[in-house]
């Protein structure tokens, strides 16, 4: 029903409307109030609520900063007693999985409540997973905002590696040089990449994070980040590839070649969030990912 309305987002029968301006958010709500007339349907108006700087919405608390958890949910959360058996842990991990986005380390924190996941794992609650269970439940307590995307907005996406994990995040350049987080993503390394050569984790990271951030970036131009001054000549170099690179890293650079992106360097020492990101993950294994480049049916 709301196919082509500008601002307009409906999750079931929950629906927001959006504007820049008042008399931008005015136009969208007539907009959607002339298509619900059109449709034949009605409105409760004690259930409506217009023109508010800030709303609850899905969990979420949204106002022109961004968005941040919902303060009831948090709490909601932070009440929750200890879990005494694996449907219990389940139910407390998806409640904080929806936030996921908003906190950098949350794989390293969770790591000893998720062992407690694994098939033919005993269920025993031990120092360490009160100690997880209570560090989830601060992190989420404290003050924890992500930006509005805003495709207008240059945009940033950084990746690092550690010897155990990669983390990258997305972020909004404005006009006075500051940065803003939109989302963290993060992952811990398998057995296989702990092995690669430290160019090839660093590649890697890069892989990762155009593939998290893929909605946000493909067909925009955005600034790839990286503290790995090689990988400015491997995945920089828009004429040919280095004769000597890894047929891993040329299998990586084909897939970044599908986005439009400038490389740049930045020193460990400045580079920040993503660098925090990848030193904070865990040992716990993610399975491998796989891309086709091309398929022949040969």
């Amino acid at each position: 029903m709301i196919s082509g309305l500008n601002g307009v987002a409906a999750y079931l029968d929950d629906i927001i409307v959006t504007g820049r301006s008042t008399d931008e958010h005015r136009r969208n709500l007539e907009a959607l109030f002339d298509r619900i007339h059109n449709y034949g349907f009605r409105v409760r108006l004690p259930k409506c609520n217009f023109l508010m700087p800030e709303i609850r919405y899905l969990g979420h608390i949204i106002d022109k900063d961004g968005r941040r958890p919902d303060p009831e949910k948090v709490r909601a959360i932070t009440k929750m007693p200890q879990p005494k058996d694996v449907q219990q842990l389940r139910s407390f991990l998806g409640m904080i999985t929806y936030y996921g986005n908003f906190i950098d380390k949350m794989r390293q924190i969770r790591t000893p409540l998720d062992a407690l996941l694994k098939k033919d794992t005993r269920f025993e609650w031990s120092p360490e997973c009160q100690d997880a269970f209570k560090r989830v439940k601060d992190v989420l307590a404290s003050p924890l905002l992500l930006t509005h995307f805003d495709p207008t907005l240059d945009i940033i996406v950084a990746a690092d590696a550690s010897d155990y994990g990669i983390g990258a995040v997305i972020l909004h350049r404005y006009a006075d040089g500051s940065e803003k987080a939109i989302c963290h993503a993060s992952r811990s390394l398998t057995d296989a990449e702990k092995k690669y050569a430290q160019i090839e984790k660093e590649g890697l990271g890069l892989v990762f994070a155009v593939r998290k951030f893929h909605r946000y970036i493909f067909g925009r131009r955005f600034t790839l980040l990286t503290d790995h001054k090689p990988l400015l000549t491997i995945f920089g170099n828009k004429k040919g590839l280095p004769v000597y690179s890894a047929n891993r890293l040329l299998r990586w650079s084909l897939i970044l070649r599908g986005y439009d992106f400038k490389i740049e360097y930045r020193s460990t020492t400045s580079f920040g969030q993503a660098d925090a990101l990848s030193r904070l993950i865990s040992e716990d294994i993610q399975p491998t990912e796989d891309i086709v480049i091309a398929k022949s049916n040969a």
